[in-house]
């Protein structure tokens, strides 16, 4: 890695997604000032309440060497008329670039689409941070992204990918910039780190207190990506286990997941709790005797994700039973990878009998403290200074 001369004022667009946000509200360097932008359109804004009137529409202070500040921008700002959307955002990095004038000026980019930002900015170091296959977002532009994110490739100092299956493919899509495009999953954030291993389950959050053991739970949003076949097989496998489901349940809509998942959520078992603040999740993961991951192995969007699941999980020290999607065929020694239905109610089974622990609450730990958002943000950084040499030396 080189040796870093000028300080690095770091411009993050954008944070609008929960894991973005942790990872590098996280990050502790002292030669680096980070503004972290949430970026959305006037309707989405009006529905969080953030208006442009707003008090965090203004640049904050919230940390030594961290400022924060929400942008609302006309519909289309991004795929339609980025050119003219992405004017107010790079007004913004710049005024906080001016805050120190003598450091490097970063940006990290979060879409494709922010490609149109870089243009407008030149900064001197940037970072393609990359959470998913984008053409899955947006299909009929799928051409389009795909050219823009060759492009943002090929032009940035360094490619992040959370998912290993979505780094190979982008080493595939763009070779002469294989050498900058590395696979780091997310980290542990430092709430949803216990504070020691936890053989037995924690003590439950008062709203499912009452409910008999064993509990299985599953937090995150409710879709067609999860296997509700699954799902079901396990509430009629174990009618004495409470399935509890953390998360806003779906609206109603004439698909054959929603029937499945409506025959599943209507089970004397299974408790759908709903929505809960990301404050108060490690408190149902600690809880809970087993944790569920239950994603469709062949959906395309969960080939290539990489589950913040995992590693909130794996920060509480329970038990994992997940299925065998590529990014959880990663952590093999530390939680259950089934490849089939059998094989994921067995996993459930075996460590059901075993009392719920599965003998591997100290590595699970020991594995989410190593890898917690401030370990990988500063292992994310430093690709900035890695891409910066590849680059002179190529």
């Amino acid at each position: 890695m080189t040796t870093r001369t000028r300080g690095l004022s770091l411009a993050v667009a954008d944070v609008s997604w929960y894991t973005t946000e942790n990872l590098f509200r996280e990050l502790d360097d002292p030669d680096v000032s980070l503004l972290a932008m949430r970026c959305m359109d006037y309707v989405n804004g009006w529905r969080k309440g953030v208006f442009p009137w707003s008090p965090s529409c203004r640049q904050r202070r919230e940390g030594p060497r961290l400022w924060t500040r929400d942008l609302t921008l006309p519909p289309g700002w991004m795929k339609r008329y980025p050119n003219l959307g992405m004017r107010p955002i790079a007004r913004a990095v710049r005024q906080f670039w001016r805050l120190d004038g003598g450091s490097r000026r970063g940006l990290v980019m979060t879409y494709p689409h922010y490609l149109h930002l870089a243009n407008q900015l030149a900064p001197e170091v940037s970072l393609y941070y990359n959470l998913d296959d984008y053409t899955l977002y947006w299909p009929g532009r799928a051409d389009e992204i795909r050219d823009l994110e060759r492009r943002l490739v090929g032009t940035s100092n360094a490619t992040v990918c959370v998912s290993r299956l979505r780094a190979e493919e982008l080493r595939a899509a763009v070779p002469e910039a294989s050498k900058r495009i590395h696979h780091i999953p997310h980290g542990t954030p430092r709430p949803f780190l216990a504070d020691q291993p936890l053989d037995r389950p924690a003590d439950p959050p008062a709203d499912i207190s009452h409910l008999p053991r064993p509990l299985l739970g599953y937090v995150g949003t409710l879709e067609d990506r999860l296997d509700w076949e699954l799902l079901d097989r396990l509430s009629v496998e174990f009618p004495n286990a409470s399935i509890v489901i953390v998360g806003r349940t779906p609206e109603a809509s004439p698909t054959s997941w929603y029937e499945k998942c409506s025959r599943f959520l209507a089970r004397p078992n299974v408790h759908a709790i709903g929505w809960r603040p990301q404050a108060e999740l490690p408190r149902y993961y600690q809880a809970f005797d087993l944790i569920l991951i239950p994603y469709l192995i062949d959906h395309p969007f969960n080939r290539s994700c990489s589950p913040t699941k995992i590693m909130d999980g794996m920060g509480s020290s329970r038990p994992i039973v997940a299925t065998s999607i590529p990014e959880c065929r990663l952590y093999t020694e530390l939680f259950e990878v089934a490849a089939t239905r059998e094989a994921f109610v067995g996993a459930v089974d075996a460590t059901l009998r075993q009392g719920s622990d599965d003998g591997r609450a100290a590595a699970r730990h020991a594995w989410a403290r190593a890898h917690s958002c401030a370990a990988v943000a500063a292992g994310v950084l430093a690709t900035l200074d890695l891409g910066a040499s590849e680059r002179r030396s190529s």
